[in-house]
């Protein structure tokens, strides 16, 4: 099977197995996709993740702007890779993601496509018909209430009010209403 990996990380020739605290897999692993274009929004500068994408029934990638211009502000002039293996990768339902497969043993890699402009290249991809891009300004209010409620959530898991983790000042930056929302119901 071919899938893919992106990163910021260059100059590799295998892709090793490693432990994700944020992973819902409790093992080393070596995570990659399936969708080319999915592997493209990991290509990721922050020192947090907050990707709102989903896998749409036809198993299409989608990606969710969660605030106006989030994939410009996120992926504008973000320089990185996508890998491409083949292996006999494995799918496990406790990713989540459909078009997720893992290997837990280092995956030798069989050509490095680089990419100058992240933001660019999804870009690319959406007019290629291989993801969606669903804009802010687009959203639909039920779309604007998942976000509400996902925002939110992740404000109270990680318990962001504190001020400890990555997330807590881009969160309270972009969502200052659901981070005070938030507070005023903990």
């Amino acid at each position: 099977m071919i899938a893919y990996h992106g990163t910021t990380v260059g100059n590799i020739s295998m892709l090793k197995p490693f432990d994700n605290p944020h992973s819902s897999l409790k093992f080393p692993c070596v995570y990659l996709s399936t969708s080319k274009a999915l592997s493209a929004i990991y290509i990721w500068n922050k020192p947090y993740k907050w990707m709102t994408f989903e896998i749409q029934e036809d198993g299409l990638p989608a990606y969710n702007e969660s605030f106006k211009n989030g994939l410009y502000e996120f992926y504008n002039g973000v320089k990185g890779y996508i890998y491409t293996c083949e292996s006999d990768f494995e799918f496990d339902s406790n990713t989540n993601i459909k078009c997720a497969v893992i290997s837990k043993n280092a995956v030798p890699i069989k050509a490095v496509e680089n990419i100058e402009n992240a933001y660019e290249q999804i870009l690319q991809y959406e007019q290629q018909g291989q993801i969606k891009i669903n804009r802010f300004e687009e959203l639909s209010d039920e779309q604007i209430n998942k976000n509400r409620n996902m925002v939110i959530g992740t404000i109270k898991k990680l318990k962001l009010v504190k001020g400890e983790h990555p997330l807590s000042n881009f969160v309270k930056e972009k969502f200052p209403v659901y981070w005070d929302e938030a507070l005023s119901t903990s």
